[in-house]
């Protein structure tokens, strides 16, 4: 039986072996951007949870008291009022924060 390194005879420090090495430390590092660009995007900053969480907060507290979202007085929150019918209204909330988040929400609340 014969030896593979009688067949192979690559030494250690050949520029093959450089070339080889290089290629995979590059399509590793590529891949590794690929999912870093992929992972931090602006819908999943903490920033848009925060203001995501605002809106529903706000969708909540309306419907335990309609009135409380007439006093809400805030630059960053635009809040718009229709009647669907004599029974069912539409709120529009829309929040825009600091980071220029936008999260809209429509709302049907029943009298």
């Amino acid at each position: 039986m014969v030896f593979s390194k009688e067949f192979f005879k690559i030494s250690a420090n050949s520029i093959l072996e450089s070339v080889i090495a290089l290629s995979i430390i590059s399509i590793c590092l590529y891949i590794a951007i690929m999912v870093y660009a992929t992972v931090f995007t602006p819908k999943t900053s903490s920033n848009f949870y925060f203001s995501r969480n605002y809106v529903v907060s706000l969708y909540y507290e309306s419907q335990v008291n309609p009135d409380s979202i007439d006093l809400i007085s805030n630059k960053n929150i635009v809040i718009t009022r229709e009647w669907i019918n004599s029974n069912l209204e539409k709120v529009n909330f829309e929040y825009k924060d600091s980071s220029n988040v936008s999260i809209k929400q429509n709302v049907y609340l029943q009298k």
